[in-house]
């Protein structure tokens, strides 16, 4: 027989003692619990209790078979449906021989905290004696927290919310207890917890700060647009127009430039070829009733030079104007100078026709 087993047989009478101890509350439990007022307790927890009976029930058998693990499974299957006394007495049980003290103790302390006033005098005692003992070998925290509802962790592992209405076993050492809760800075205390001793975890949770609300803006002085004067142009000179007067401005300067070189061209001829009517037929020829046939070829050259002189007088003359009335356009409808109140007039005169651009620039 393993040592284990030999264990659990030697612990088994008290194991069944409590199966008996419960064994009315068991019964009670499948003739319908009933909640503290009276009021008969829900289908799903009457299902719940009878299913954890079961299970303590199989527990129980699996601990006389000296099948400590199993055991243990069924003893917790049986606390995660019902926490009674009877289930956390063998729980605990177990539990102290797998070396798990901490839990043991946990159990325990729930046991002696719930046994009923008519229970069985020696097996409280037993109890009381099994949690005296453990309690030499683990440490307890006292957790206080200012808030309730904060998760309290113990190096890491959370181990509830506040507040605890009883004390926290732990394994002996350094133990971190830290709080956190939601609008609150964190509380973290670091405690030093011996065997057999309690410690109190006093944490004071803080009201995150928020940020004070900054200054609205001071308002910016609005300075008010200049206005134009009444009827004045705000538009501006239109791109296409200045770009139009432009290009017919350039194109009469070519113009003028090759009626110019034309009209060179022409005084040339016209000059060579009285050069030779005259060496030919002497001064006046052309004037004579029966002038030479040359004289037709000098008129042509004449008249050619006198049409590209004109031309070219012409387009000078235009492109000039032109050119005038774009710059003239440019500067009256500029909004600086509508604002200046430039003012451009046509004059005509018998030796020929100008504008008259007045204002201040």
């Amino acid at each position: 027989m393993t040592r284990r087993a030999m264990r659990a047989r030697a612990a088994g009478w008290w194991v069944l003692v409590l199966g008996w101890a419960a064994a009315p509350a068991a019964a009670q439990a499948q003739d319908g619990p009933a909640s503290a007022q009276g009021v008969p307790a829900s289908a799903e927890a009457a299902q719940a209790s009878r299913e954890a009976d079961a299970a303590f029930a199989r527990g129980k058998e699996l601990y006389r078979l000296g099948k400590l693990d199993a055991a243990y499974e069924q003893y917790r299957t049986a606390w995660s449906l019902k926490q009674s006394y009877d289930i956390a007495a063998n729980l605990a049980n177990t539990e102290l021989q797998r070396g798990m003290k901490v839990e043991a103790a946990e159990h325990l302390a729930f046991c002696l905290r719930s046994f009923p006033a008519t229970g069985n005098a020696a097996q409280h005692e037993q109890i009381r004696a099994q949690f005296r003992a453990v309690r030499k070998e683990v440490g307890s925290i006292v957790v206080k927290v200012n808030a309730d509802g904060a998760e309290v962790s113990f190096d890491g592992t959370a181990v509830g919310r506040t507040p605890f209405r009883h004390e926290v076993f732990v394994k002996p050492g350094t133990i971190a207890v830290q709080a956190r809760l939601a609008g609150y800075e964190p509380a973290r205390v670091t405690l030093e917890v011996p065997a057999g001793e309690t410690n109190t975890a006093d944490l004071t949770l803080l009201p995150l700060e928020r940020p004070a609300p900054s200054a609205p803006p001071a308002p910016r002085a609005e300075v008010p647009a200049p206005v134009a004067p009444e009827g004045a142009d705000t538009v501006g000179p239109q791109p296409e127009v200045l770009i139009a007067g432009g290009a017919v401005a350039g194109a009469g300067v070519i113009a003028g430039v090759v009626f110019t070189i034309v009209a060179v061209a022409k005084s040339d001829e016209a000059g060579t070829q009285r050069d030779a009517l005259v060496r030919e037929n002497g001064p006046g020829a052309c004037t004579r009733a029966s002038a030479p046939a040359a004289c037709s070829v000098l008129r042509d050259a004449d008249d050619g030079h006198i049409r590209a002189a004109n031309g070219a007088i012409l387009s000078f003359a235009a492109a000039g104007a032109i050119g005038a009335g774009t710059a003239i356009y440019w500067l009256a409808t500029r909004p600086s100078a509508s604002q200046q109140g430039v003012r451009a007039t046509p004059a005509v005169g018998a030796s020929g026709f100008g504008v008259t651009v007045s204002g201040e620039f």
